[in-house]
């Protein structure tokens, strides 16, 4: 529970006078100044040039392979009235070319129409049939934008028949490559373009400008777009297109998407590559999922005021489908990824049937965060012999790698290292799993090894403020090598820890800030509420710092990346009544009574339903171990820790009872004596028929009364013998909290007292002194 989800590494500091000469010449804050020079640039000259993403770093388009082709087949197109249809793709990046190339050609007086295939009828890439229809229709040159290099066995009998494909593509290129006029790619073998991180819509660009042999300045915010909701590198040209094109996306200059900003409830003058990353690329990616991705393409070349408010609707009515689709295969697919079939595979193959094929992607991304595994996530068709799957993996697993030596078991493929979508015939499934399995051994991959976490300096939550995050925005376009920064806050404590959510799986706590609290929202950490309202260990925390804006109003506040404990934490979860959910967390339970131990195996396993002793000699170091019962003793208590082998990292304490010691009280010598007045004047009694009216009588709680009679008895006070109880003569003085039953009243006193009725924060203390000590 209280593993970390990466492996948390803190950036090298760079040197204190650079950082102060940089502050100073660059007239940044320290902070800023800090990153800056941690990340290589430690001149004002070449700082200055960063954080202004400068143009001229952007490269000629005319050095992209193939360019000079491109554009004498679309020119000769154009010159002759040829139809040309611009083949794009259904997904943000497919969408945005789509609407960069066909404003283009439009601009430039071709005759010029779009298609963005189905999902679902037409699949990844380039598709015969649709293909064939276009042909059929009058196409006489396609240019496909964000696909292409994958479709060999399309594209190159669409050329056999006269009709011309100029392919504009940046996914990974297979071996064997089409047949067309000319294909534009930034990968392409033996080319000498300097940046391979453009996205789709960043080659579409490149050839638009090529094409109108003018700068298109007027298209960057498309480009914006599309690349960040491709989450390409965001370092070269790709930061100065970014910045530049948020800078016209601020401008608010295309109707549908200022409408759509709208509905997304985004400052549109502020707008932000997060807010791009997670307001508008998700919801023209719904599109493609749940509707016609074409809508995007209206979307986002109208002219209409009241045409971009209608498709800005009907994009958040797909969003909203998305959201509930989601939402219904999660639990299944988490399920089969939790099988004990799936807990040993390196890399998973989830498959459904009747999951909707247009968010297995999103899934495969939520389980992968959940399982720490490259994933794929498929569906059936109806007849439920072909399956469509999306797959997604991070920087430890090469997910195309891993696919592209198996071609022979899908029936389509393409994609990236860390996200692809295939086809495969359901039979296969098992050749799949085993082919991905072998190539994870190759990949030298270990699921058990968490990604790596750059940590880019040590904040404290005083330090946290609106400043400094417009200050780490100096720093923006985020994303791949030029990560947000994620900041490392030791030993905090948690306030107000609360969950949110429809379903409870996410958390909002707080942290004492410099003039208010900070808020911290944790994504995905319902589960582990009480390890924020823990206390005991150290917590630290590692969070970006983000913005809330909600009616007008900014607030600073941190998103939670992960959490670290140091030491062992102390859980209080005391109940006086155990269900089911008590036992739903892994570790080792500890039970000291046989009964209920037996009745607690079957939930946590049996290896993990523990007596006391089994405990006392197992290495608890670093484990969650959780008090089910309450010990008969503190020093039972201290006997569970008594091996030097290192500290749990969490001690959680449910410590049912059923009977309480301390509210019965222990009985006092006046106790004692007033009991055996009344077994003198009444020697016999019926026992224990009569327990209740002596009670009574004595104003004596029962509890009380049948322990002292207890005591009694072993003493050699009473007997008793067929129901009735009977007082026996004596001799001499008996120290009666010497027996053996008073004392081991005293001992489950002390325990009650020490353990269910002191406050959170003494138990705590209590219970780690205990570990200090042993």
């Amino acid at each position: 529970m209280v593993n970390t989800r990466f492996k948390w590494k803190l950036a090298t500091q760079a040197d204190p006078a650079t950082v102060k000469q940089l502050a100073k010449d660059a007239q940044v804050s320290p902070v800023v100044a800090e990153l800056l020079a941690s990340r290589g640039y430690e001149q004002a000259t070449d700082a200055a040039a960063f954080l202004k993403a400068d143009p001229q770093t952007i490269h000629d388009p005319h050095q992209l392979h193939d360019m000079d082709k491109a554009v004498d087949r679309i020119q000769e197109a154009i010159e002759r009235g040829e139809q040309i249809t611009v083949y794009g793709d259904y997904d943000a990046d497919g969408i945005t070319s789509t609407a960069v190339m066909y404003e283009t050609l439009q601009a430039v007086g071709a005759n010029v129409n779009y298609y963005i295939p189905n999902r679902f009828k037409d699949g990844y890439g380039p598709n015969a049939a649709a293909y064939q229809r276009l042909i059929e229709q009058g196409t006489q040159l396609f240019v496909t934008v964000d696909n292409g290099v994958s479709g060999k066995d399309v594209i190159d009998p669409v050329m056999a028949q006269g009709i011309d494909v100029v392919i504009t593509d940046h996914h990974e290129m297979p071996a064997d490559l089409p047949d067309a006029v000319a294909i534009v790619h930034p990968q392409y073998p033996g080319s000498d373009y300097p940046f391979a991180g453009l996205s789709g819509v960043g080659v579409a660009f490149k050839l638009a400008w090529a094409l109108t042999d003018e700068f298109p300045t007027e298209l960057l915010d498309l480009v914006a777009i599309g690349e960040i909701a491709d989450v390409v590198s965001v370092a070269d040209e790709n930061r100065a297109l970014i910045t530049m094109g948020l800078q016209e996306l601020r401008q608010g200059l295309r109707p549908g998407l200022h409408a759509l900003i709208k509905q997304a409830g985004l400052n549109e003058q502020r707008l932000t590559d997060q807010d791009i990353g997670f307001g508008i690329a998700p919801r023209l990616n719904a599109l493609g999922r749940v509707a016609d991705a074409s809508l995007g393409v209206q979307l986002l070349t109208t002219l209409d005021d009241q045409e971009g408010e209608q498709l800005a609707a009907q994009v958040e009515a797909a969003n909203q489908q998305r959201r509930q689709l989601v939402d219904q295969v999660m639990t299944a697919a988490s399920e089969q990824a939790q099988a004990p079939g799936n807990q040993d595979q390196p890399v998973l193959v989830l498959l459904g049937h009747g999951w909707h094929q247009g968010i297995l992607g999103i899934v495969a991304s939520r389980i992968r965060e959940q399982t720490g595994k490259p994933i794929i996530v498929a569906s059936t068709d109806q007849d439920g012999q072909v399956a469509k799957a999306s797959g997604r993996s991070d920087d430890r697993f090469n997910l195309f790698t891993a696919l592209d030596a198996h071609r022979d078991l899908m029936t389509a493929f393409g994609g990236h290292p860390a996200a692809c979508g295939l086809s495969f015939e359901v039979g296969k499934l098992a050749a799949l799993r085993a082919a991905l399995r072998d190539e994870a051994a190759k990949q030298n991959f270990d699921w058990h090894a968490p990604a790596p976490l750059l940590l880019a300096a040590q904040l404290k939550p005083q330090e946290v403020s609106e400043q400094l995050y417009d200050d780490l925005q100096k720093l923006a376009p985020f994303g791949p090598d030029n990560e947000e920064p994620v900041f490392e806050f030791s030993d905090v404590h948690p306030t107000n820890v609360r969950t949110m959510g429809k379903d409870n799986s996410h958390l909002k706590f707080m942290l004492p800030g410099k003039q208010a609290d900070v808020a911290v929202v944790a994504f995905g950490w319902g589960a582990d509420t009480q390890l924020f309202r823990a206390q005991g260990g150290q917590l630290d925390i590692a969070a970006k710092v983000a913005i809330n804006e909600w009616h007008g109003q900014r607030q600073v506040q941190l998103m939670l990346v992960d959490a670290r404990v140091r030491g062992t934490m102390v859980l209080d979860e005391r109940t006086a009544h155990l269900r089911t959910a008590h036992f739903q967390e892994p570790g080792e339970y500890v039970i000291y009574d046989e009964r209920l131990r037996k009745n607690v195996a079957p939930h946590v396993g049996a290896a993990h339903a523990l007596t006391p002793d089994a405990a006392s000699q197992m290495d608890l170091a670093g484990k969650t171990v959780t008090l089910v019962d309450l010990p008969d003793s503190l020093d039972s208590f201290k006997k569970l820790f008594q091996n030097d082998t290192g500290m749990p990292a969490v001690v959680r304490l449910l410590l049912a009872s059923r009977h309480s010691a301390y509210l019965a009280g222990l009985p006092s010598r006046t106790d004692f004596a007033q009991v055996f007045k009344f077994l003198k004047q009444y020697p016999q009694v019926q026992w224990p028929s009569q327990q209740t009216a002596m009670s009574k009588y004595l104003k004596m709680n029962a509890e009380r009364l049948n322990f002292v009679i207890q005591v009694f008895s072993e003493a050699g006070f009473v007997t008793i013998k067929h129901g009735v109880l009977n007082l026996q003569p004596t001799s001499g003085k008996t120290d009666l909290k010497q027996t053996t039953r008073y004392q081991q009243q005293l001992a489950r006193y002390q325990a009650e007292k020490t353990l269910l009725y002191d406050d959170a924060a003494t138990v705590t203390q209590w219970i780690l002194q205990c570990l200090k000590m042993n």
